[in-house]
């Protein structure tokens, strides 16, 4: 893995309640973030998943058509052999009795090549079962750690404490979501896991200001600590009723007679167990009824949306182009999709106003041939053909062939990093396979940045004298949902590793100090 001009709010990441969350994350950095392009890999092999699924399903019915009509033949004939055999003529009645059988033969093992797993199918399988198992995991590991937090009276014990149930509600979340259940099966587990994980953060942000928790602090992360033991006890039963053979790809499923399906549906209770969480975090209630402030127009129609899936991408050659629903959550949008040489392309268009908010294609990259100017040449003209303007790269990185570049907005000099847009490229082909711009519009509007109260010079007083500060910049920096600051952002380096520092240009204050980490799922900002 390759990485250059790496910038800190990578970790800005659209957390909604579907396939790809709206949301914004960036006053409390996930401490064990999944790279986002994780998540575009499980929403792809949902997808062809449920293609298999119906293609099974379609040949099933054709199966059951074709014997059917086979039996109604062979009992067609038999009845004019009989008539037949009074005249001694018994043998064709033997070779149809013999094709009859070997019809039915043939039936059998075209039904059972049909339904016999592959060794897609049992990956699958296997992915799906790890999930669900890590899940139980982290979500004991969630009530053993806020069991402790309210047994102890020590601030720092208490700040490890939710610390790790931050960390295990990160880990559980990305789990849930890799499960093939449906979206409102899996909802309020979902948003429970999050609210815990986000809460603990907001808590340990007190206690590292020197606050003290109060009795609410503690009475809400009480209930959420209950609702979680439900959810934990609701999983034991799940496993409790799992026969030896149980299929975790049946979560797929309707649900009937499903231990699984049955248990997550029936946590939907859990919604009014925990309370609505009103401070300014990504996972707080409210989060959903934001303001969008980058869509303007009029509302355009189902077939406009088509049409304007198949101008956006007329050279990638797509087929048989169709709407597949809408999104209810955040911005509104429709969901358009296509194939391309077999496989998928998937993109959500504003309701409002028609913009490109999403797409992703789940075509593979097999070699890097493209440098990386050639690359955000590819970059550059997608986002000006999606008429995304005075957009300035701010991180990329390279992984399985397949560049990804943060672009955040830029006026008079200054990174507003609330307006962020993430494009893929294909370092074999040049085709950008991916944009993420929900961030953007969700942000984007004409702002009035201040003037600083501290030269660079003092800001840069603030930053460890153990950082060697290689760049320096003005930028906008979110706080929350509601909330924007600007900041002297410096970059550099201490004991052979990346950080950045954040200095309000106001008061001179830290806002925020990321360490970048690389591991095995990407690079992150912690």
């Amino acid at each position: 893995m390759e990485k250059k001009k790496n910038n800190a709010l990578e970790k800005v990441e659209n957390i909604a309640g579907n396939s790809s969350p709206n949301g914004y994350e960036s006053e409390s950095v996930q401490m064990a973030k999944i790279n986002a392009d994780k998540k575009e890999e499980r929403e792809r092999i949902k997808l062809a998943k449920q293609r298999e699924k119906n293609r099974i399903k379609y040949e099933r019915e054709k199966l059951k058509i074709e014997q059917k009509e086979e039996k109604e033949k062979r009992a067609h004939e038999l009845k004019k052999e009989r008539r037949k055999n009074k005249n001694g003529k018994g043998g064709f009645v033997a070779a149809i009795i013999s094709l009859s059988i070997i019809s039915l033969v043939l039936a059998g093992v075209l039904s059972y090549t049909l339904l016999m797993p592959s060794s897609a199918d049992k990956s699958l399988e296997a992915g799906y079962s790890r999930a669900f198992y890590n899940t139980v995991d982290y979500v004991d590991n969630i009530d053993l750690n806020l069991s402790k937090a309210f047994a102890t009276n020590d601030r720092v014990a208490l700040q490890g404490y939710l610390t790790d149930t931050a960390i295990n509600s990160e880990l559980a979340e990305n789990d849930l979501q890799s499960l093939p259940l449906q979206d409102e099966s899996k909802f309020y587990t979902t948003k429970l896991v999050n609210q815990i994980g986000d809460y603990s953060k907001y808590l340990n942000k007190k206690l590292a200001r020197g606050e003290s928790l109060t009795d609410e602090d503690m009475s809400i992360l009480y209930r959420l600590y209950e609702a979680n033991k439900t959810f934990k006890a609701s999983l034991s039963k799940m496993m409790d009723g799992m026969t030896e053979d149980y299929s975790f790809s049946s979560m797929a499923g309707s649900g009937n007679g499903n231990i699984v399906i049955e248990g997550f549906n029936e946590l939907q209770n859990l919604s009014v167990e925990y309370p609505e969480l009103i401070y300014d975090g990504p996972f707080s209630d409210g989060i959903n009824e934001r303001e969008i402030k980058g869509l303007s127009g009029e509302e355009i129609s189902k077939d406009r949306a088509i049409e304007m899936f198949n101008s956006t991408f007329a050279n990638y050659g797509i087929e048989d182009t169709e709407s597949v629903g809408e999104t209810a959550v955040g911005i509104i949008c429709y969901n358009i999709e296509a194939q391309v040489d077999g496989e998928l392309l998937y993109a959500q268009f504003s309701k409002k106003g028609g913009k490109l908010i999403m797409f992703s294609y789940a075509g593979s990259c097999k070699d890097t041939i493209l440098s990386e100017a050639q690359v955000m040449e590819k970059a550059n003209a997608f986002l000006e053909k999606a008429m995304l303007y005075d957009m300035k790269p701010v991180w990329i990185d390279k992984e399985n062939n397949v560049y990804t570049i943060n672009y955040a907005y830029e006026t008079n000099g200054v990174i507003v990093y609330s307006d962020l847009v993430k494009v893929r490229v294909c370092a074999e082909t040049g085709m950008v396979i991916g944009l993420e711009a929900s961030s953007y519009y969700t942000n984007h509007t004409d702002r009035v940045i201040e003037t600083p109260a501290i030269s660079k010079a003092t800001a840069l007083s603030k930053v460890s004298s153990n950082i060697e500060v290689e760049t320096s910049r003005l930028a906008v920096v979110p706080i929350g949902t509601k909330t924007e600051k600007l900041c002297y952002e410096f970059s550099g380096t201490y004991d052979g590793e990346t950080y950045y520092v954040y200095i309000d240009a106001i008061n001179g204050a830290q806002v925020e100090l990321f360490k970048v980490i690389r591991s095995t799922e990407g690079t992150l900002l912690m």
